[in-house]
């Protein structure tokens, strides 16, 4: 039997309690909504006293859901449509102490095959977790996790319900997950954190078809762990030293300073990559460039914001005007309660192509929601 359909019966089979809505996860659990665990032996006639230790396993059930109206104003204008982007179904859990898992299936619109056009549930994170292996708050992870950039990336700009981040949209890393194994330990003094590990490369959609493996790398840095305000700068680093095949790099390079405060966010990151796909003749390397910035104006974590984003990519330095250029602008309001988070987003997007693209520009307007629970 499957272990996670062994312990889902055994937990509905046993005796169970579910903590109410103010009661917290048991600690190192991540961000969910439902925790059942079993109730242990006495545990409803204790009143007061010490809090009892753990109860394993304990499992939490969430969701993340974007959902969206796209109505396209140049290139294909007249066309609109309602679709879902994502539709995270979110089971993470302890297993014993320093010990947890997590399994997310996600819901995604199929673009090939027979099943084109169709709305199908794929797994995107499977994963084994070891906490605290060498320095407190670290982690080593196992199996289709995050890896080191996009993840952190999210964490900042909060508006991925509009569209992927930077390095993801132009095709230059293959998705935030990916099969391998994984690292993560904060700084001393709160200076900072790194992240590294060693993936298949292709991204969790793909499966790999080489013996050549990616190795990725994150350091960041928070100049003033103590600094009032100025505590919210960070610098990061990024690389990823991979390749297609013998002799077919596949190198990418990632700097950023952000910025976080109540009321603005902002993050400006320069990127540069070197890369030989097999679509590329032998011994020619493509060498591909660009920027992003974002800033968002908001009231706090709850309320009215405005957001601003501006890409620019030029996919083989080589040729001449065959950059991209992408204008996002919108204003969105949140809602916050407990761990429900509940955001209505408004944009417009302006997609620019570099007379060699031989593509239209393209131009729509978006509203979007975002439901996590």
């Amino acid at each position: 039997m499957d272990p996670t359909v062994f312990v889902v019966t055994w937990l509905l089979a046993g005796s169970m309690q579910i903590p109410p809505a103010s009661q917290p996860a048991p600690s190192g659990l991540p961000a969910g909504t439902y925790v059942v665990s079993p109730s242990p032996a006495g545990s409803q006639g204790d009143k007061g006293g010490a809090a009892p230790p753990p109860t394993y396993p304990a499992i939490s059930l969430g969701v993340l859901s974007y959902l969206q109206y796209d109505a396209e104003l140049k290139n294909r204008s007249g066309f609109n449509a309602f679709d879902v982007t994502r539709g995270y179904i979110n089971i993470t859990g302890d297993l014993m102490k320093n010990v947890r898992f997590r399994i997310t299936p996600d819901v995604k619109r199929a673009t090939d095959g027979s099943l084109a056009g169709s709305l199908v549930l794929r797994l995107k994170y499977g994963y084994a977790e070891f906490d605290n292996i060498g320095v407190k708050a670290s982690w080593l992870r196992f199996g289709s996790h995050q890896t080191p950039w996009l993840d952190f990336e999210e964490s900042i700009n909060r508006y991925r319900v509009q569209g992927q981040m930077f390095a993801e949209r132009e095709g230059v890393i293959p998705g935030s997950a990916d099969f391998g194994a994984g690292y993560f330990a904060p700084l001393p003094g709160k200076y900072g954190e790194i992240q590294a590990g060693v993936y298949n490369g292709e991204g969790y959609a793909q499966t790999d078809t080489n013996k050549y493996k990616s190795v990725q790398g994150r350091l960041t840095i928070r100049p003033f762990p103590n600094g009032g305000a100025i505590h919210g700068l960070r610098l990061s680093a990024f690389y990823d030293l991979g390749s297609y095949a013998a002799g077919r790099p596949r190198r990418h390079g990632i700097v950023m300073a952000s910025f976080e405060h109540t009321n603005v966010v902002a993050t400006a990151q320069w990127l540069s990559a070197t890369e030989s796909p097999l679509t590329l003749a032998p011994g020619v390397e493509q060498q591909r460039r660009g920027y992003s910035t974002f800033v968002e104006v908001r009231q706090g974590l709850e309320g009215v914001a405005g957001f601003f984003r501006y890409d620019h990519f030029n996919p083989n330095i080589a040729l001449i005007d065959d950059q991209d250029r992408r204008t996002i602008a919108g204003i969105a309001y949140w809602l916050k309660y407990e761990k429900v988070r509940v955001g209505l987003v408004f944009n417009d997007e302006d997609v620019r192509y570099g007379v060699t693209v031989g593509k239209p520009n393209e131009n729509r307007l978006l509203v979007q929601t975002h439901v996590q629970f």
